[in-house]
């Protein structure tokens, strides 16, 4: 039986991850750490698991896996810790707030053999896969550009401190944005060779670090385009936590998908017109989740690459270095910086 361990508890977000591991076969949740007494003590209580009060006990348990739902500068060195005792880790997004955090993780993956993912959920949604599924089947041309965006209920009331600093919690781009510059890329089948981004903050003048809505324009080696947009400002009147919305556009056609309180997936090609995409080869994502969570505590290549989660990362770290630079090209080589342009 392979063991899976929460490591942080800090972010709701870990608990998706943890219940997917019910359904996971020769998988079972066995503990949760956190740093934080009264986080471990609630997480315990929701998870029905043992609460561990030390790192190194946690990891003395020779877990397969580990799920990381810590304050987010924390979570790369809590993956970099699991990779060293052979486990490997499923990481919330982001998954580093600095280019040094990802330089050090990628390191340590390249010298321990271990994979450190970046949970994505937005990939096993059906409307997505099917999307996806038809772009690649050409049903829609060439792709010319990709357009994703990600808005979110604030509710700031309900915000730790740590949401609201770049040292703890990055950015917009980087948390929000993240999601979407994965999406984009994966779409796209490649990485950007040209980033520029800008953000604000006009919501939240209390926090001067903080911003409420971020774009970044991303520019692909064989000259396709996309646009990534991330917001901290849905209304409160929605039921759902965004609205989010993917288009892509091909040289013959085009696709949009919309989720939030409004659920659809639609395809147009040169010769049909509006039609829904076809979910049904797709189980959904609460499945999607369980075969990943399987697949990494078996050592087995899952639905997100490495190479992807190493390429949304930097793509959103890029997309914020620029904003903090007033939109300033950032030129990009297999997914390392080369340059800031004036």
């Amino acid at each position: 039986m392979s063991k899976v361990v929460v490591l942080g508890a800090a972010h709701p977000h870990v608990f998706d991850m943890a219940a997917a591991v019910a359904g996971a076969e020769g998988a079972e949740l066995v503990g949760v750490w956190d740093e934080d007494a009264s986080r471990r003590g609630a997480a315990s209580q929701q998870l029905g698991v043992e609460a561990i009060d030390s790192l190194d006990r946690a990891l003395a348990m020779e877990p397969s896996l580990v799920l990381c739902g810590a304050v987010p500068c924390d979570r790369a060195g809590l993956a970099r810790r699991a990779i060293e005792v052979g486990a490997a880790a499923l990481v919330d997004k982001p998954l580093a707030v600095t280019h040094q955090e990802l330089d050090e993780t990628i390191k340590a993956v390249e010298h321990f053999g271990r994979p450190v993912i970046t949970f994505y959920p937005y990939r096993g949604e059906p409307f997505i896969q099917a999307a996806k599924a038809a772009l690649d089947a050409g049903h829609i041309g060439k792709i010319v550009r990709v357009m994703s965006c990600g808005p979110h209920k604030l509710q700031p009331d309900t915000r730790p401190a740590w949401h609201w600093t770049r040292r703890h919690n990055g950015g917009c781009m980087i948390d929000v944005g993240s999601h979407h510059a994965d999406i984009c890329c994966w779409l796209a089948d490649q990485g950007p060779d040209w980033i520029s981004s800008i953000h604000v903050n006009i919501s939240q003048p209390a926090y001067p670090e903080f911003q409420d809505f971020a774009q970044a324009q991303l520019r692909f080696p064989n000259g396709a385009v996309a646009h990534v947009e991330a917001d901290w400002l849905t209304p409160c009147s929605m039921q759902h936590f965004g609205d989010t919305r993917t288009w892509i556009q091909g040289t013959t056609g085009k696709i949009e998908v919309r989720l939030g309180d409004e659920r659809s997936g639609y395809l147009w090609t040169a010769e049909l017109p509006q039609q829904t995409l076809d979910t049904s080869p797709y189980p959904g994502l609460e499945a999607w989740t369980t075969q990943l969570i399987e697949d990494l505590c078996a050592q087995r290549s899952g639905a997100i690459d490495q190479v992807d989660v190493w390429r949304a990362s930097r793509v959103s770290l890029c997309a914020f270095d620029s904003a903090q630079e007033g939109g300033r090209g950032v030129r990009l080589q297999c997914g390392s910086r080369l340059e800031t342009l004036p």
